[in-house]
């Protein structure tokens, strides 16, 4: 810091670090001497991640599974922005980036993560920058926190998993934006005329200061177009006045206007976008919430310290007796002390308190005030938060290292000693991590082994057992799922599938009725049921709860399969090429509507347009023997039309 209270304004930065010419290279040579070991470390903790799968947890609806990728990006950019939503975000930017992967690449796991670890090597680098000014130029400093942020255990979901790429994507520009702001604080006390209209600022001091506001409020803007997460950004820029002990004037609240009116306007687009896919839940009544969030924020600050027990999903806690667990009742407790202690010590610094905000800032949306998801707290979250939390960890050891009183020697070496340790930690610990996010196995397995009685874990694994064809055990963990949470629809469609698998029609009809008493309004459920009544043959009460299911969800292609076939068996030709062309407008490229409606037009007696269809299926999939045989008989009756003419 520049002073004993730790202020930052540009004078004292000088003061405490004068800049010589004569040793500029010197330092500059430092500094990418550092960069470079930082980076090699960084993508050596990594480096197990290159080589990972997708895993079905997201990664099917953002990338492998998502038709949207194939769009020209022109087309992509205009509907990522329209908006369109993706999991109940509105992230175009990270939508377009997958698009442009998609385009290099194709579905390539390799390349995605990638692009995920690069994105986090920027990051690190930035994080190097920023933490450089905010420290008064010390390299020591720079060096600590973004190594820790580079190579700390927490932060591998947001980079192994290729769902997260807006969790990197934000934080580059979040970064960034911070920066710009820092560069623009210290111009603005260079040139204190220059933001005030006086006639001795010269005209490129004005430039050169509003430039740099501009390119804060452009990063800004694109950080909340990668994730909503980004909002906070207006309120930690008034955590950087007050850390540079600026001047809270009428031109400091006048310039942050048009950062507040987009966080409200993207704020209010991200809460309908968690409201369309129901994530904005009332599972718990607003009494417990403050337990809730005083909890997992202790936690998210132990498990800094102390990396363990790091896993893809944080359960809530089991309330027994109507009474949650007594550390959620302490839990409030020790979060306003700890608070209260950041408090005393703005008396010698605010270096702790600006490092312990900025934490709790970037914290503040997912801790729970308002219910989303179904997890209490997620590791993904810390990726911004925690370079606060390192950056007073750092700043408090280069005060021991520099300190010249004899008495604190001694610690001095522990000081070098736990960070040297802690640093090899979490090294290894990255690497482990980034090994159970290697596939599907591994992931829910490691995830089983630390909740074995958590309903999420159970249907997670027993759905990785549906898919291996190990139906059996895939029964046993859906069922016991369901027996913990009677209303997880999830579980129950898996546990129908699984059935389904075994060939036990009596036991999938038994979960699907059971199924629905718990959520009669589910579209995949009732197209599950009329499935079901369309093996009896009673089809029009089969096509009456297709219909259904497909008012709840438009986009239904399998309801309208199904709708197809029912009018199909039915002998209502028309009633199906009507059905599946509406699906297709939703997706024009599947090629089983394609090669249905090819075949109803073909019992129709429509050749020419129905080889058109079985052509167009081909064409998406060459593979597709079935379409190969509609198309060979379709020529053969075109043929056959032709002799009968003759």
């Amino acid at each position: 810091m520049g002073n004993k209270s730790g202020q930052m304004t540009q004078k004292s930065a000088k003061k405490a670090n004068p800049v010589k010419q004569s040793n500029t290279q010197s330092n500059s040579w430092k500094i990418f001497t550092l960069l470079g070991i930082i980076s090699i470390i960084t993508l050596f903790s990594f480096s197990p991640a290159f080589k990972n799968s997708f895993i079905s947890w997201d990664d099917d609806r953002h990338v492998y599974e998502n038709k949207n990728l194939s769009k020209p990006i022109q087309e992509a950019v205009v509907y990522y922005f329209e908006p369109n939503y993706v999991l109940g975000n509105y992230i175009p930017l990270t939508m377009i980036t997958y698009t442009l992967a998609y385009h290099a690449a194709g579905v390539d796991p390799q390349f995605f993560h990638a692009v995920n670890i690069f994105i986090h090597l920027a990051n690190v680098l930035l994080v190097f920058w920023l933490i450089y000014l905010l420290s008064g130029r010390k390299l020591l400093v720079a060096s600590i926190v973004s190594l820790l942020f580079g190579i700390h255990p927490m932060h591998v979901e947001s980079v192994a998993w290729v769902s997260e790429l807006k969790d990197v994507l934000y934080g580059f520009f979040f970064i960034a934006g911070l920066i710009a702001y820092c560069k623009y604080l210290e111009a603005k006390d260079e040139n204190p005329d220059a933001i005030n209209f006086k006639m001795t600022a010269t005209p490129q001091d004005k430039r050169n200061i509003y430039r740099l506001i501009v390119l804060t409020f452009i990063f800004f803007v694109l950080s909340t177009l990668s994730k909503p997460a980004a909002i906070v950004f207006p309120l930690v820029l008034l955590l950087l006045d007050f850390y540079y002990r600026r001047k809270f004037d009428k031109w400091a609240w006048i310039e942050k206007i048009p950062f507040f009116t987009i966080s409200v306007i993207l704020g209010i687009i991200a809460i309908k976008a968690q409201v369309s896919d129901k994530l904005i839940v009332d599972y718990y009544p607003v009494s417990q919430r403050p337990f809730f969030a005083s909890y997992a924020f202790l936690n998210y600050i132990l498990k800094l310290l102390i990396p363990v027990n790091i896993t893809i999903f944080y359960p809530y806690p089991k309330i027994e007796g109507g009474h949650l667990p007594y550390l959620y009742y302490a839990a409030p407790v020790i979060a306003i002390l700890l608070f209260y202690g950041v408090y005393r010590t703005l008396k010698y610094t605010r270096m702790v308190a600006f490092g312990f905000l900025f934490f709790f800032i970037n914290l503040i949306l997912v801790l729970q005030f308002l219910s989303v998801g179904i997890a209490i707290m997620a590791t993904r979250y810390t990726y911004i938060p925690y370079i606060g939390l390192f950056f007073i960890i750092a700043m408090c050891f280069d005060w021991l290292y520099r300190t010249d009183k004899p008495k604190l020697k001694p610690y001095k070496q522990a000081g070098i000693i736990a960070i040297a340790g802690f640093a090899l930690v979490c090294c290894y610990a990255t690497q482990v991590r980034c090994e159970v996010w290697e596939n599907d196995n591994t992931l829910y397995t490691d995830l089983l082994e630390k909740f074995p009685d958590d309903p999420v874990a159970l249907n997670s694994k027993g759905y990785l057992l549906f898919e291996q064809k190990k139906y059996k055990e895939s029964v046993d963990l859906l069922t016991k799922a369901i027996r913990l949470k009677p209303d997880y629809t999830k579980a129950y469609i898996n546990l129908i599938n699984s059935y389904l698998g075994l060939n036990d029609y009596d036991n999938a009809i038994k979960m699907t009725d059971s199924a629905l008493k718990v959520a009669p309004l589910d579209y995949n459920l009732l197209t599950t049921k009329g499935y079901f009544l369309s093996v009896r043959k009673n089809y029009p009460e089969a096509i009456r709860l297709y219909k259904k299911s497909l008012e709840l969800k438009r986009d239904n292609i399998q309801g309208y399969l199904r709708l197809a076939d029912a009018y199909f068996q039915l002998k209502d030709y028309n009633s199906s090429v009507n059905t599946l062309d509406t699906a297709l407008k939703y997706n024009p490229n599947d090629y089983l509507l394609l090669n249905n409606k090819g075949y109803s037009l073909f019992v129709m007696g429509k050749y020419s347009e129905a080889v058109e269809n079985f052509k167009s299926c081909l064409r998406i999939k060459p593979d597709y023997n079935t379409a190969s045989v509609n198309l060979s008989n379709c020529y053969r009756a075109i043929n056959d039309s032709a002799r009968a003419k003759n």
